[in-house]
């Protein structure tokens, strides 16, 4: 047996996580608001990087959009976590958490949009609901499931319903603290003689109530504002249309970082310098300065281009409510702009845009395709289970509708669903069977 020994060439591809790659990849994945803190953050180490007071950032009509280079961000293809710790932040994780459809996390987002500081939602449900082109069922449904949220008393419409929702005691107490959270305008004029009959109690109990109601909070929504959050975090986007009718997308210049090296200061300071370690930490950091300068500026445009196509493709949505969502995959939206999918899902995974709508994440646009004959591109998944509900709900209680009727009558619209899929949106919905619907209604009516 013989043995000898061989060298050989080979090549092999693999990408290096260098620290500025790593560094693209974080800045990807922060709204506005993260972004300023992190570049003060980096100012704070970096004597030539300075952070101004933002600038206009002008809009950028879709014509426009897709035209700019964003190839910078084309190589990223790592995941990272980040996560803002702002009120707004907050109560969009608590609607991720509380409502499980798409449809109805874009329902929850809007209705998150117009919470106020104090945790109340004043905005009427027939406006939001006539935004969003839903019945008003729907958005009272979505609103239910909300109000469950902590602290107790987020998304109350009034002050009463505020307290009424942070209450945990049962029978009588409970009973009789709602009876007081009615009559509040008896207690602001003194009229206790009148509570305690409206109570049916004596005056130890009269006051023991007065006193549990002073434990609750009429503000829960300041619980979640404190020295680390902004009472609410901005959209990082906004769409409008212009004077010419034309759709706009624009950054959030009001939460923006403006960005500047001093070159100045870094010819002084060579000049002053002899030692070599010196020199090279001036080198260093003033190549850093600019290189975060560039990367900032093109994750703004990136962001702006992404949010202008995604725009570009909702304008009915946009224009005319839930039902017009069309179908749209990362895969698309990353082919127009020029970018690597993975780059849009980073960019989707944190901003948020301010629409006519209501104001919604990124992610919220983006649905599967199911086939229909009156569309190529299909029909979008959420349009679909809008109908299984709008069918459901207007069904006829004493003969409800199957998944195989469903179907039929999906069919007849020209959308290609199979009965096992409408299964699985009715349950993802959270919609009883049949069967199911059937024994409630029945309970319903002998009650």
């Amino acid at each position: 047996m013989l043995m000898s020994m061989q060298a050989q060439l080979t090549q092999r591809q693999s990408m290096v996580f260098t620290p500025q790659l790593q560094q693209a990849i974080k800045l990807l994945l922060l709204n506005n608001f993260e972004l300023s803190k992190y570049a003060e953050t980096v100012a704070e180490e970096n004597p030539f990087l300075e952070v101004e007071p933002p600038k206009a950032i002008r809009s950028l009509p879709l014509t426009e959009a897709r035209n700019s280079d964003s190839s910078e961000f084309d190589s990223v293809a790592a995941i990272a976590d980040s996560s803002g710790n702002t009120f707004r932040a907050s109560v969009f994780k608590q609607v991720e958490d509380l409502i499980l459809t798409p449809k109805g996390r874009a329902i929850g987002y809007a209705l998150a949009s117009h919470l106020e500081t104090t945790g109340r939602l004043e905005t009427p449900l027939e406006e939001i609901a006539g935004n969003l082109q839903v019945p008003l069922f729907e958005v009272e449904e979505v609103l239910q499931r909300l109000q469950q949220a902590e602290p107790a008393g987020l998304f109350a419409r009034n002050l009463a319903e505020c307290l009424k929702l942070q209450l945990s005691c049962e029978g009588i107490e409970r009973a009789r603290l709602f009876i007081l959270i009615d009559n509040l305008n008896l207690i602001q004029s003194g009229s206790f003689v009148e509570l305690r009959r409206k109570l049916q109690c004596d005056k130890e109990q009269l006051a023991l109530a007065l006193r549990q109601l002073r434990c609750l909070d009429p503000k829960p929504g300041l619980q979640l504002s404190n020295s680390d959050a902004e009472p609410i975090r901005e959209p990082d986007l906004r769409t409008f249309k212009n004077d010419a009718g034309e759709w706009c997308v624009e950054l959030n210049n009001a939460t923006l970082p403006s960005i500047r090296v001093d070159e100045e200061l870094g010819r002084r300071v060579r000049k002053l310098t002899s030692e070599d370690a010196d020199k090279e930490f001036v080198r260093n950091a003033l190549g850093t300065a600019r290189w975060l300068s560039r990367a900032i500026a093109q994750r703004n445009e990136t962001n702006i281009k992404v949010a202008a196509e995604i725009v570009r493709y909702q304008k009915s949505f946009l224009e005319n409510g839930m039902q017009h969502m069309r179908p749209l995959k990362l895969k698309l939206i990353a082919d127009q702009v020029g970018v690597h999918e993975s780059t849009i899902s980073r960019v989707t995974s944190s901003m948020m845009m301010q629409t006519p709508q209501g104001c919604f994440p990124l992610k919220v646009f983006f649905s599967t395709a199911i086939e229909s004959d009156t569309s190529e591109e299909g029909a979008s998944a959420r349009m679909i289970r809008e109908k299984i509900r709008e069918m459901v709900h207007g069904e006829k209680p004493q003969c409800p509708l199957s998944d195989d009727v469903i179907a039929t009558h999906l069919h007849g619209q020209g959308l290609r669903i199979a009965r096992r899929t409408v299964a699985k949106y009715r349950r993802l919905d959270s919609i009883p069977s049949s069967s199911q619907r059937r024994r409630g209604y029945k309970l319903s009516a002998a009650m």
